[in-house]
């Protein structure tokens, strides 16, 4: 399709940065690809005309030693954003550090690999009053983190994103994940069925074995192997 409907088939208003979409229009080689990839990264929707930018883009990686060098990867994507014409338009400037620090690393696939752990699910039996040792564990992943990073804040809240936002379901204690804001009711009432209500109850959840839990109140003194 022409640019400027694919511009728009992005939910970006051309508008807003009217120099990037003109030269996008034009321009040819790594500029055209510079342009595009900077539409493409601020916008949940990639049809198949973003695939060349953003393949040129994430294969920009810079080792050091051997090494995959973040700092050095954000140096070189940044200097390739910065070859479209519009680079040097208001605000573009600010705006390519964003994405160069915040894509590829706020999407869910990337936050629940990257903070994943394992979680211990298990019962407690009482004796005497006292809980006092533990049952029928197993495990499951979990997503620690629930915030998002600054960086992530900043390149979603951007005036010139569409639709990149994520949501965190759950809890960290309790199998929690990263989804689409999209998906964010399916997964959530999802996670409810699993993790809420009387059957729900009779679990606990530690992000360490429960044979090596050893604290009074919700933890207890494991008098099993």
């Amino acid at each position: 399709m022409k640019w400027l409907t694919f511009c728009g088939a992005l939910a970006l208003s051309c508008t807003q940065i009217p120099a990037l979409a003109q030269s996008s229009s034009v321009l040819q080689g790594n500029e055209r690809l510079a342009c595009e990839a900077i539409l493409c990264l601020s916008s949940s929707l990639q049809p198949s005309e973003c695939k060349p930018s953003l393949n040129h883009y994430f294969d920009i990686r810079k080792y050091r030693k051997g090494a995959f060098d973040w700092s050095r990867t954000v140096d070189a994507r940044n200097a390739f954003l910065n070859m479209c014409p519009a680079a040097g338009a208001q605000g573009m400037s600010e705006r390519i550090k964003q994405i160069t620090q915040g894509a590829g690393r706020c999407d869910p696939e990337y936050l629940n690999s990257t903070y994943q752990a394992t979680l211990y699910r298990y019962k407690v039996r009482r004796f005497f009053g006292q809980d006092s040792y533990y049952t029928d564990v197993s495990t499951l992943p979990t997503v620690t983190l629930d915030k998002l990073p600054s960086y992530c804040v900043v390149y979603n809240d951007h005036e010139w994103t569409y639709d990149l936002s994520v949501k965190y379901v759950g809890k960290p204690l309790r199998g929690g994940y990263w989804v689409n804001v999209s998906d964010y009711a399916k997964e959530q009432a999802k996670w409810e069925a699993e993790f809420t209500g009387e059957w729900a109850e009779q679990w606990r959840y530690s992000l360490e074995h429960p044979r090596n839990l050893n604290l009074s109140g919700d933890r207890f003194t494991s008098l099993s192997p």
